[in-house]
């Protein structure tokens, strides 16, 4: 994943908006568009240790792109459940792939359709949660 995606998961996971990681880093709602956009990355160090200080994460996962991105963005958003959940679905869609009947570039959009489509659901179930709170609230 790269940087813009993995701050977009982790943002949407936490149930913030664009506004709400600005004012908690201390940015502007433009930088975190831009980076989520993939415009832009941070040019100071400092806003991947605020990063990783409200997030939870580490610098590192900022900074680096590897294969567990997918898995570590769910930990960090959901905890361990979210990580096991990631982890099943990431062995899973592989056994759907080992067959080796898609192309490289096949299967790659595929696994970028699976995981916009989780994040998608995680999303509503955070939006549903959130207006039954609401409802209950009055």
């Amino acid at each position: 994943m790269t940087f813009g995606e993995k701050l977009k998961k982790l943002r949407i996971g936490a149930d913030l908006k664009q506004e709400d990681v600005a004012k908690g880093i201390g940015i502007t709602s433009r930088s975190i568009i831009s980076y989520e956009q993939g415009e832009t990355l941070p040019r100071s160090n400092a806003v991947y240790d605020k990063l990783a200080d409200f997030f939870g994460t580490t610098v590192e996962f900022w900074k680096e792109e590897k294969e567990d991105d997918f898995q570590k963005a769910a930990e960090y958003a959901y905890g361990k459940k979210g990580k096991a959940t990631a982890e099943r679905l990431v062995k899973e869609v592989a056994g759907l792939f080992a067959g080796g009947t898609l192309s490289e570039e096949d299967t790659e959009k595929m696994m970028f359709a699976l995981q916009d489509a989780y994040w998608q659901v995680k999303k509503k179930q955070a939006e549903d949660k959130e207006k039954a709170k609401s409802s209950s609230d009055t």
